[in-house]
């Protein structure tokens, strides 16, 4: 009888699911895990990890394909052995679809490392291409362009078809963000020319999706249509139904580009039985939206309005943000084509708040990425500044070491002084840095004021209301101007703040219909026109006290701005009569609704650069207000703000 032992059987089964890769998508996951169990071979084991890495990818736990990469390349470092480049290149992939673009960026710079101790002459062509993969992370076109080109020729002259593949591939996503097309369109026809397409078939749907998506936006349609139609054909073999359901919206859509509306309804509907079987309720409200374009074109008006009340009725559900957007917009153009004015100006206000919202949220997204690439540039500098004086030092040492303890002391002396300039240099650099971003901070402050006074405008324009929109729109346009003249300065005088901050409140005031009365104490210590503080510092705390405070009271709210001159600075508080934190908190999220406002929290980190500017500790501290019978009775703000003259 013949005895086979746990890790031989390991080895065993583990040879059989790399040449048969016959198991369901649990199995496989089970199987893994069982073989590095049983078996005692680390390097079982480290494939099976990467092997696992694959999986979570292709199932979208990005977070569980990273966690066993480490797990390979930990097991992998402790027996000594070289890393496989391919555990980073899945963390790329993972950290992409995270969004942690700089964890992504700083796994090329572990591949070049693990290369360059390498005397393998393919190593020394990978190393070249994936050199061309950072600087095309790091923005650098030109130069990872010539790289990846380095890389192609020489891969050719090796007859590394993968290596030639992946160039083509980076070339693709160069021209993407140099918006070339058909370059772009070129090289990753290319890439489908060389790749396995089994082993990179997510990738590949991708690169066809991006191709069918270039066919339409150069109108040529139906060659879009066909790259669609196989992108279909290839996920139905691989069992991905949603990519289909994605697929047939885009099908669907680019007939109706084609004013093909008959095929474009068709395949809207197939869209929708599969998003319905799938749940996919994003889908579901664009299919219905959809369709009610088509309808509306037909000028089948009532089928149009039932099939757009059923997607917004979804979009709502799930907090679909784009799909309304654009939903009120058409819905309000049908209206005004239709001559139903009322209708009309309503769709329009709810695409102006959703759209406003949209932006909002973008605004946000452009700053935590202008944030991620100033910390990624200054991180970039200080390496090299510290690079160049560690080579500096190095000369200097090596010119020196044979003279005399005299000279010995004077290049001590002169290294010492060195690095104070340096480090001088450094400082004036972050200093100007900070000026720079807290400038670009003030010009992404929240839109929501501008556009609610447009609506306010327009409202009194239909209602013929001449005097009230007229002097709404002098208000309007003076405080435009001077917030205009303000945000050329970092700092202002305190009289400048406050011009600007009584035609805010006196256009609040207008808007509501006077719900509100305010009042603005300065302490007659303080030099209006000599002091300055930080330009538009207080009105967005003010701002937050009315939409958030004033607006869900009962009865008429009261806003008390005072400015007080303390030792050190000038105190100001802002405090209303409002509803308080915590019930507008439950009130926001009673609407279910997404909109979160910047206007704080950029005034928040402009204050974190002031501290950092002028060497100041300014904070910002909020008091709930509390009456007799412990009932909220409003808030109070106050900001300790350094005296600048």
């Amino acid at each position: 009888m013949i005895s086979i032992t746990k890790q031989t059987a390991a080895i065993l089964f583990f040879s059989i699911f790399l040449l048969t890769g016959a198991f369901d998508a649990l199995a496989q996951r089970d199987s893994l895990y069982n073989v590095i169990n049983a078996t005692g071979s680390d390097s079982i084991r480290i494939n099976c990890y990467k092997h696992l890495s694959r999986y979570y990818l292709d199932h979208k736990n990005f977070d569980s394909a990273v966690i066993a990469s480490d797990k390979g390349l930990e097991l992998a470092r402790k027996n000594d052995m070289v890393p496989d480049i391919e555990f980073f290149q899945l963390k790329v992939r993972a950290y992409d679809a995270l969004m942690q673009y700089r964890n992504a960026l700083d796994q090329y710079s572990l591949i070049i490392e693990v290369l360059e101790k390498s005397s393998d002459p393919d190593d020394a062509v990978r190393l070249t291409l994936f050199k061309g993969w950072q600087l095309f992370r790091m923005g650098e076109f030109t130069k990872s362009i010539e790289s990846f080109e380095e890389a192609r020729i020489a891969a050719q002259e090796r007859d590394m078809q993968k290596e030639v593949a992946d160039v083509y591939l980076g070339l693709g996503r160069v021209y993407y963000n140099l918006k070339d097309m058909d370059l772009e369109a070129l090289y990753y026809e290319k890439y489908l020319e060389l790749v396995d397409m089994d082993k990179e078939k997510y990738l590949v749907f991708y690169i066809l999706t991006r191709l069918g998506d270039i066919m339409r936006e150069q109108e040529k349609y139906e060659e879009g249509i066909d790259i669609y139609y196989k992108i279909i054909a290839l996920s139905k073999e691989v069992g991905d139904s949603l990519r289909v359901a994605n697929t047939l919206n885009r099908i669907a859509w680019g007939y109706y580009q084609m004013g093909d509306l008959e095929n474009s309804l068709k395949v809207y509907q197939e869209c929708l039985d599969l998003s319905k079987e799938l749940k996919q309720k994003n889908l579901i409200a664009n299919s219905y939206g959809n369709m009610g374009n088509i309808y509306r074109d037909w000028n089948y008006y009532e089928k149009a309005i039932e099939y757009y009340n059923l997607s917004i009725e979804v979009a709502k559900e799930v907090g679909d943000i784009y799909n309304l957007t654009w939903l009120y917009k058409d819905i309000s153009a049908m209206y005004a084509n239709m001559e139903r004015y009322e209708l009309a100006y309503e769709n329009s206000k709810l695409h102006s708040a959703y759209n406003d919202t949209l932006m909002s949220e973008d605004y946000s997204r452009r700053l935590v990425e202008a944030q991620t690439r100033y910390e990624r540039e200054k991180s970039e500098k200080e390496i090299a500044l510290m690079e160049i004086r560690l080579q500096r030092n190095n000369y200097l040492l090596y010119g020196l070491g044979g003279l005399s303890l005299l000279v010995v002391v004077f290049a001590i002396l002169f290294i010492r002084n060195s690095r104070l300039r340096a480090r001088q240099r450094m400082e004036d650099m972050n200093h100007r840095i900070s000026e720079l971003n807290q400038k670009n901070l003030r010009t992404q402050m929240n839109p929501h004021f501008i556009f609610n006074t447009l609506n306010s405008i327009q409202y009194y324009v239909f209602q013929n209301d001449r005097i009230s929109s007229n002097n709404y729109m002098t208000k309007f346009a003076k405080l435009i101007r001077k917030t205009l003249e303000n945000s050329e300065h970092p700092a202002i005088p305190i009289q400048e703040e406050i011009d600007a901050l009584e035609l805010y409140l006196e256009l609040e005031s207008l808007r509501f219909k006077k719900k509100f009365e305010w009042t603005i104490d300065i302490d007659e210590e303080i030099d209006t026109y000599m002091y300055k503080i930080p330009t538009m510092l207080i009105q967005p705390f003010v701002e937050n006290s009315i939409g958030h405070g004033l607006m869900h009271k009962d009865g008429k709210g009261y806003v008390h701005i005072a400015l007080k001159l303390d030792d050190s600075c000038i105190h100001c508080s802002i405090e209303d009569n409002g509803v308080g934190r915590e019930k507008a908190m439950e009130i926001k999220n009673g609407k279910k609704e997404n909109h979160r406002s910047l206007g704080t929290s950029i005034t928040e980190t402009r204050l974190r650069l002031v501290n950092s500017l002028y060497g100041k500790n300014m904070k910002v501290k909020y008091t709930d207000l509390k009456d007799d019978k412990g009932n909220a009775s409003g808030t109070k703000v106050e900001i300790c703000i350094p005296i600048i003259t």
